[in-house]
């Protein structure tokens, strides 16, 4: 299963926007100076509402996966799972051909990945107070969590792309080659003989809309490809009964509803939100 191993959720519990910038910035610090990234950091968060044992996009989760072993067509999990995975994604290239480049194999992907559809993407962010938000928005039941790594070294230093051909730790743009190459995976496209599965951090074009106002980016979870066990990354806890003051503090910095999806229907709950109108 291609998925990311998490580690231990911190002893301390974020109780307060203060908490979670203080353990950040430790982080941050621990990791050496990042300040020749800008605000295309190697450092990302992924915020979520609730701890897993692991960081898994939409087609090894288990909805998914329940649904590919069920399938008649011979070969193990993983050969159902790709199975599963190009049918689904034809249906949606197929039918929204009038929405989408249908030229462009890698944008369909990322556009199935925004609208919903089971990927192979996982979401995270390079703006920590973006993922502090998800990590709060959900119910009070469950403490929240965020995840921080340093993307590079999701990509071992011995990895190889091909035989002889290194693999650079590296954040690479989705026009890559190789990212090209692992999508097209999905869409029936035959892997190598010579197939070097990984997970890739993956940087998409900042495009105005949600991608933006996220500070979006992802790892691309290849076919085949093996666990990884990220030496940098962390697991801030969020106190699950701080949920909603912390929100509330996020809300007077201008993290909200509309300015971290920056569309219509979260600028009408924000502002519904904002005068006691919720129902």
């Amino acid at each position: 299963m291609a998925h990311i191993v998490t580690a231990e959720p911190s002893q301390n519990r974020v109780r307060r926007l203060s908490d979670f910038l203080e353990i950040a910035k430790d982080w941050q610090g621990k990791q050496g100076s990042a300040e020749d990234d800008g605000f295309l950091t190697r450092l990302w968060y992924r915020g979520v509402n609730r701890q897993f044992p692991s960081l898994a996009p939409g087609v090894y989760r288990p909805n998914f996966t329940n649904r590919a072993e069920r399938l008649k067509n011979k070969g193990g999990l993983e050969a159902k799972r790709l199975f599963l995975e190009r049918q689904v994604l034809a249906q949606f290239r197929s039918a929204g051909a009038a929405f989408l480049n249908r030229d462009n194999l890698v944008e369909i992907y990322f556009a199935a990945q925004h609208f919903g559809m089971p990927t192979r993407l996982l979401d995270w962010s390079t703006n920590p107070l973006a993922a502090l938000f998800f990590a709060c928005d959900g119910g009070s039941e469950y403490d929240g969590v965020v995840y921080a790594m340093d993307a590079k070294l999701v990509i071992r230093k011995d990895a190889k792309r091909a035989p002889g051909e290194k693999l650079y730790q590296a954040i690479m743009t989705m026009r890559h080659p190789f990212v090209e190459y692992a999508i097209g995976l999905s869409f029936w496209k035959e892997p190598k003989e010579d197939h070097f599965p990984h997970v890739l951090p993956v940087r998409p074009d900042i495009i105005p809309g949600r991608i933006g106002q996220q500070s979006s980016c992802f790892t691309l979870h290849m076919h085949k490809a093996q666990p990884v066990d990220n030496a940098s990354l962390i697991t801030i806890s969020v106190d699950a009964k701080s949920k909603a003051s912390i929100t509330r503090e996020l809300r007077q910095l201008n993290i909200n509803q509309f300015t971290i999806y920056n569309d219509l229907d979260h600028l009408s709950a924000e502002v519904k939100r904002t005068w006691g109108l919720t129902d």
